[in-house]
């Protein structure tokens, strides 16, 4: 076996066992260690290969050109997260910016930049360079990262946080690559995650004591 496919065959296995590991007990507070470490390293491995500015490119005049489809998915999005919310968890609707503004907008902002950001480098951007240097096409590259999007986030222990990843991972491939702009799936994923902080689904997507800590109220509100 060639170098460069062990290294495919590590970093899979990593991505594929490292997810079950981190979702139990002690190991919950490496979650964000973690995707720092594997985004460092997928930077890393785009620098070294002369992708990164080809693949991380925050082109904003192309996330203007996007923004209204952005929007529009964005709405739809809301929509939906609002009808799980509603059958799920109808004590949490709008629990938190009811109960905390000020704290609904500082989570609001450190998800954008400590969560949204490091997987867009993982996900679509690596995961783009990747599979273009093995000449993947569209459709099979844009399945396999929301495949690997959406499984990641059995680390929340729910499946359905599984598929609704992989339903927001095929947008997101779509926009990344039809942009060819991170800035623009970084809006756009951020917006997605707003509606899930802002309306309450935020049981299937985050494990932790912030809310009993910090917003009582909304503690095991469900």
């Amino acid at each position: 076996m060639a170098s460069a496919d062990r290294l495919l065959l590590v970093e899979l296995c990593v991505i594929l066992a490292a997810p079950p590991l981190l979702a139990h007990g002690a190991n919950r507070q490496l979650h964000f260690p973690a995707l720092f470490v594997l985004a460092g390293y997928c930077l890393w491995r785009l620098s070294r290969a002369g992708a990164l500015r080809t693949y991380v490119r925050f082109d904003w005049p192309a996330c203007s050109t996007a923004l209204p489809g952005i929007l529009l998915r964005s709405c739809i999005a809301w929509l939906a997260i609002l009808g799980l919310v509603l059958w799920l968890y109808p004590g949490r609707l709008l629990c938190l910016p009811l109960n905390s503004t000020l704290i609904m907008a500082g989570v609001a902002i450190g998800y954008t930049f400590i969560s949204v950001l490091p997987q867009e480098f993982v996900f679509r951007c690596y995961a783009g360079w990747r599979l273009d240097s093995m000449r993947v096409s569209f459709l099979p590259t844009m399945l396999i990262s929301a495949i690997l999007f959406g499984w990641v986030h059995i680390l929340f222990g729910a499946w359905l946080s599984v598929g609704l990843s992989f339903a927001a991972g095929l947008a997101f491939y779509r926009t990344y690559r039809n942009s060819r702009s991170i800035a623009a799936v970084w809006v756009e994923h951020s917006l997605y995650g707003l509606g899930v902080i802002v309306l309450g689904l935020d049981p299937l997507f985050y494990q932790g004591d912030f809310f009993e800590t910090f917003v009582p109220a909304c503690a095991g509100n469900g």
